[in-house]
């Protein structure tokens, strides 16, 4: 072969290699605009849902309100069980007493 040849099947490998590589960017540049336009819609249904979500978690921030007012109000609960209990007793003991069957304690 030649040296002409040769240059010539160099550069037509060149050429060639370069065509390759120039069909496998352009593919990969479709397939990243179509997966960018995927993204794309997926957000715009996304976004009205994300809104809904932050106006939904918004009483969120109150849970402390409702933390620090809670001990109290077991607190409260708990009292009002121990009266009831001691009224339930001592109207236990009455009836006892005015039925007979108990006897003065």
């Amino acid at each position: 072969m030649t040296t002409e040849g040769t240059i010539v099947l160099i550069w037509s490998a060149t050429l060639v290699i370069a065509l390759l590589a120039t069909i496998v960017a352009v593919l990969m540049i479709v397939r990243i605009i179509q997966s960018a336009q995927e993204i794309d819609r997926l957000l715009k249904g996304a976004l009205p849902a994300a809104g809904g979500v932050a106006a939904n978690t918004a009483a969120i921030r109150e849970l402390d309100a409702v933390v620090a007012a809670a001990g109290p109000l077991l607190e409260g609960s708990a009292a009002i069980r121990r009266s009831s209990n001691a009224i339930l007793d001592k109207v236990g003991r009455v009836g006892r007493l005015l039925s007979g069957v108990g006897g003065a304690a």
